[in-house]
């Protein structure tokens, strides 16, 4: 394996993040609506000035129909709702998605997959009147309290009261947000965060089971349902929502990049989650050099002569370095995210819902739409698209597991005591339906793009002479560093997770009338994605590993 190159990146505080000059991929964002804050005891309803709301050039691809997969939809005139708001107008159009450089995939030259400009904090009208008044009474006052610690009278009755809020809700339609996709996404960032305070606030059930189910009430069960299906995404909260649009500028003055940045919403109110939450946002900016650098590869590897080889090496050298960037930003988690604050204080709010756990009912749903939830994972790592595109442009497999069957079997299926392991091939694959349904877009193109990837060009050019051998020492020192990524995500999996899982499981009484811990097997402890965590994540790292064409010491 060629050697490591160190980097030229370093983060500071003080610092900024320069990225490359060339474009990539452009979007013109619309103003962002000016913040204001939301008294949580204001009962007003009043609809902010038309002038305030974010409005979109008629052809911008965000204004596109909402379909599964990037459609042949756009706008092309406005209309005026009843409630006085106006929205684009939807015809048919071809879209193009030619290139990975095509705008309609809602990815940036400067930004990557993270917005362009600040997301809006504020919905307006009646919907930010009740929706964004619950939820900041939530976050406000020291938050609530997660019913599994709730320790106090004071602590459960602040819990039933703001939950009674929640239950007497207006069930308020979506209309007037309809055609705004800026609006939507602030939506179901404010809905899903209300979900998962109403459902992990609750005090646990105790008694055997089984439990009644989970009662989400329909002033949230239909709007959160009916936005999401407008988003493509499930009615539950999402990497997308704890931190793609869950930012803003600590220099409003400055552009985005690694030290400008700051998380808006938590549920817990602790430095330790915001600072989780701009882990994963740095890791996001500081991997949009690696997206350049994926469809400069490409671009040369379309034309494929020598002197087009010699550059992917250097692209590829390059891309081994922002990489291990990205791993630095990792590890510099543990900096400020206290590992007990976050397994006690944080976690457990992500946790969504699987078969054998307490089921979630949404109330007023009809029976098909409900059908389709028989399992809502939390947000995860594993929904980032950015990690992704690096598996897909690389070629790392992850579909072909030597230790788990590809389909579960009759023994295992809704089974939590003999579900699969994190090997399930089709885990991530389920991941990519919690995205954004333009950066799925993205990854869909990106495969058909790739189809003779990078790392076949590399196997089909090794007995080039001097060129293969540099391309491939390249080639594998881009696929190892993706390797050391994943190492450094065991290692924060088990300080942040398994650690605390072994510390915090219940003690037993031993022969001699003393109590140990009893720690969980690590097969037990699952990811909020629902993967026995530790099997997956070694899995993936053992996949990426697998990948390097060469045969050496590390590979």
């Amino acid at each position: 394996m060629a050697p490591h190159h160190p980097s030229q990146f370093h983060y500071t505080p003080a610092s900024s993040s320069h990225f490359h000059p060339n474009v990539l991929f452009e979007e013109d964002w619309p103003s962002a609506a000016p913040e204001r804050s939301v008294t949580p005891n204001s009962t007003s309803t009043s609809r902010p000035d038309l002038g305030q709301v974010p409005t979109m050039p008629s052809t911008h691809f965000l204004s596109l129909a909402r379909n599964p997969t990037i459609g042949s939809s756009t706008v092309t005139s406005t209309s005026t709702t009843s409630d006085g708001l106006s929205g684009p107008v939807l015809v048919r159009r071809g879209v193009d998605t030619s290139t990975t450089s095509a705008a309609d995939f809602d990815v940036d030259a400067k930004t990557g997959f993270m917005p362009t400009r600040s997301p809006i904090v504020l919905l307006p009208g009646e919907l930010g009147a009740v929706w964004e008044r619950v939820l900041s009474t939530a976050i406000e006052g020291g938050g609530l309290t997660l019913g599994q610690y709730v320790e106090s009278r004071t602590q459960a009755e602040k819990n039933a009261q703001w939950r009674k809020t929640v239950d007497e809700m207006p069930v308020l339609s979506i209309a007037p947000i309809r055609h705004s996709e800026v609006y939507l996404r602030r939506a179901h960032h404010v809905l899903t965060f209300i979900l998962h305070f109403y459902i992990h606030s609750q005090l646990p059930l105790t008694g055997p089971g089984p439990h009644p189910p989970q009662r989400i009430p329909p002033c949230l069960a239909i709007p959160l349902v009916e936005l999401s299906k407008e988003l493509v995404m499930p009615p539950i909260l999402t990497y997308a929502d704890n931190v793609l649009y869950n930012w803003s500028l600590n220099d409003p003055t400055q552009p985005l990049s690694v030290d400008n940045v700051k998380m808006v919403n938590t549920f817990s109110g602790t430095q330790s989650e915001r600072h989780f939450y701009i882990t994963s946002a740095r890791i996001e900016l500081r991997g949009v050099e690696a997206l350049e650098l994926m469809k400069s590869c490409m671009d040369e590897a379309f034309i494929g002569d020598t002197i087009s080889l010699q550059r992917i090496v250097g692209y590829l050298h390059r891309l081994s370095i922002v990489i291990d960037d990205m791993a630095v930003l990792l590890m510099a988690v543990r900096d400020e995210c206290d590992p007990h604050e976050f397994y006690t204080q944080i976690r457990p709010w992500f946790n969504g819902w699987s078969p054998g756990a307490r089921e979630w009912l949404f109330e007023g749903v009809d029976e098909e739409d409900q059908a389709k939830f028989a399992t809502l994972s939390g947000p995860s790592a594993g929904q980032s698209s950015l990690i992704h595109a690096l598996d897909v442009f690389l070629g790392v497999d992850h579909t072909k597991p030597e230790t788990a069957p590809s389909f579960p079997s009759s023994s295992t299926a809704g089974s939590p005591s003999k579900a699969r392991s994190g090997s399930d091939p089709t885990f991530l694959m389920k991941m990519e339906q919690y995205m954004p349904r333009h950066h799925r877009a993205f990854l869909q193109h990106l495969r058909a793009a790739n189809q003779t990837h990078v790392r076949a060009l590399v196997a089909a050019n090794v007995s080039s002479g001097s060129v293969g051998v540099s391309l491939q020492a390249a080639y594998d020192e881009a696929v190892m560093a993706l390797k050391r990524f994943r190492d450094g995500h065991i290692r924060i999996a088990t300080l942040y997770i398994v650690s605390q899982a072994r510390k915090n499981a219940r003690p037993s009484a031993s022969a001699g009338n003393e109590t140990k811990p009893n720690p969980p097997v690590l097969e037990e402890v699952r990811g909020t994605g629902g993967t026995s965590l530790v099997p997956f994540l070694k899995e993936c790292r053992d996949n990426t590993a697998k990948t390097a064409l060469g045969s050496g010491p590390g590979q």
